[in-house]
């Protein structure tokens, strides 16, 4: 993991809720359930647990797990909204949305999928986005807003199949937020459909 960026002053959370891909628009991905191990740093924080992510139909659920195998915090996407409860206060060190929208951008938002190899470049709700694909495998994807300093990029560390379309992620991803100062590395401890 490299050096965490210095933090920036994010746009606010619920004027980026936009950004999430729509629940009805979940439902045509792949259903999946997921435990995933997190590991790095904000700033002088450390960041470390497990989650769960389950997406089954239009719905999204986020399951932060504490070390002793109890929920420190839940966060919902549904034909509702967004819902997140803190079980364990302190459990997050930002709004509970910016999590999400860090799932969605690793896992659903981005460019059409396909297999040629190179950088790809477009624009998605006032976000400029750019992969890089090789051997058919998306490599990295980054995020810049146009209200925001810095980038988001995630890293598929020995690429992903399909991009975005909730295939089997690889077993490491990291996760460079430089709106929020973070860096974090993403390890899918299982992964399987449903």
């Amino acid at each position: 993991i490299g050096c965490a960026p210095r933090p920036t002053q994010p746009p606010d959370p619920a004027k980026m809720q936009h950004l999430l891909v729509p629940a009805q628009a979940l439902s045509g991905r792949r259903d999946f359930l997921a435990r995933q191990s997190l590991r790095g740093r904000q700033g002088e924080r450390e960041i470390h647990g497990e989650v769960v992510v389950q997406k089954r139909g239009a719905t999204l659920t986020l399951i932060g797990m504490t070390a002793f195998g109890s929920k420190a915090f839940v966060i919902q996407q549904d034909a509702s909204g967004v819902r997140s409860q803190e079980f364990l206060p302190g459990s997050l060190p930002f709004p509970a949305e910016f999590m999400l929208l860090d799932v969605h951008r690793a896992l659903f938002i981005g460019l059409s999928s396909g297999t040629g190899d190179g950088k790809r470049r477009g624009k998605r709700e006032g976000e400029a986005i750019t992969e890089t694909w090789q051997g058919g495998k998306l490599l990295r994807r980054s995020f810049r807003h146009r209200r925001a300093r810095g980038t988001i990029d995630i890293e598929y560390v020995g690429g992903m199949v399909g991009g975005m379309l909730g295939e089997r992620p690889p077993a490491r991803i990291i996760v460079v937020n430089g709106w929020l100062g973070y860096t974090v590395e993403i390890t899918t401890l299982s992964w399987q459909a449903i």
